[in-house]
C-alpha cells in the first residue's frame, strides 16, 4: 500500500475500554455544530473524521452503548458504558454505512486529515476564526457532508 498515513489508525474512549482500528486513509474531517453534537460531545463542536464502516474494526464492541437522538435521517451514537465518552457514530448501512469517530479517540491525532468545513454553523456556541468553509441550516450542512461522504466512497 502506498500510503503516506501509517495504517492502522488505533484510538480509543477517554478511559481506553473501547479502542478501534481504521485500516484505511479517513475519508475527512470536520467540524459539525449542531445541538446534538454538542450535548452528545459535551463540547462546544464535533470534530469528527469520517471513515467507511467496512475499514473500521471496533474492539469491546460490547462496551459501546449505542442511541439515537432523533429520528431518521439521525444514526446510533455511541458512548463507552465505562467512561461515557463518545466512541463512534455509525450512519448508513451495508457499503453505504459511515462511521464518524471524534479526532480527540485517534493517537496520534497528528496523523489525521485537516479539518475541511464547519457544518450547523448557525448554532455554534464558538466562533472559528479560520478560513474554512461555514455551513449554516439543515440543507447546506447536509450538503456538505453528503458531498464529503460520497467522494470518499
Amino acid at each position: 500500500m502506498t500510503n503516506h498515513t501509517s495504517l492502522p489508525l488505533r484510538g480509543s474512549c477517554e478511559c481506553g475500554a473501547c479502542s478501534f482500528e481504521v485500516h484505511t486513509s479517513p475519508k475527512g474531517r470536520f467540524r459539525c455544530h449542531c445541538l446534538i453534537c454538542q450535548a452528545f460531545n459535551g463540547k462546544p463542536f464535533a470534530d469528527v473524521v469520517a471513515v467507511r464502516g467496512k475499514d473500521v474494526v471496533l474492539k469491546n464492541a460490547g462496551n459501546i452503548s449505542f442511541k439515537k437522538y432523533r429520528s431518521p435521517p439521525n444514526f446510533n451514537r455511541g458512548v463507552c458504558r465505562t467512561c461515557g465518552k463518545p466512541v463512534v457514530e455509525v450512519a448508513g448501512a451495508g457499503p453505504f454505512k459511515v462511521m464518524f469517530i471524534p479526532a480527540s479517540n485517534f493517537v496520534p491525532a497528528a496523523r489525521l486529515p485537516r479539518v475541511q468545513f464547519d457544518m450547523f454553523y448557525h448554532h455554534r456556541v464558538l466562533d472559528m476564526p479560520d478560513s474554512l468553509p461555514k455551513h449554516s441550516g439543515y440543507f447546506a450542512s447536509e450538503l456538505a457532508v453528503g458531498k464529503l461522504i460520497m467522494a470518499g466512497l
